[in-house]
């Protein structure tokens, strides 16, 4: 009547240096912005976004906490200013061409 049920849980896995943790989440905002405003914002300046952002954030005292944030923060606001550029008006072009 008393039987022991084992739970099937996955072990747990190490989380890994703080370095790392914070390599991982810089290259996955990295990604999810370059995927996201890569067609209307030239690459230079997201990559440019990313590093101002990562200043800030750093500078805050909980750098993986606010960074995300920051980061898409800054590319709405450069998109804003882009407005009409023209590698905005070529982007907007080309995927109305598709």
């Amino acid at each position: 009547m008393n039987r022991q049920t084992k739970l099937l849980a996955a072990q747990p896995q190490p989380l890994g240096s703080p370095t790392q943790i914070a390599g991982n989440l810089q290259r996955n905002v990295s990604a999810r912005l370059m995927h996201e405003f890569g067609m209307r914002i030239p690459p230079p300046l997201i990559r440019r976004v990313l590093d101002e952002a990562m200043e800030v954030a750093q500078e805050t005292g909980f750098p993986n906490l606010f960074f995300p944030t920051l980061a898409e923060e800054k590319a709405r606001f450069v998109m804003a200013a882009l407005g009409d550029h023209p590698f905005v008006e070529a982007s907007r072009t080309l995927r109305t061409a598709a």
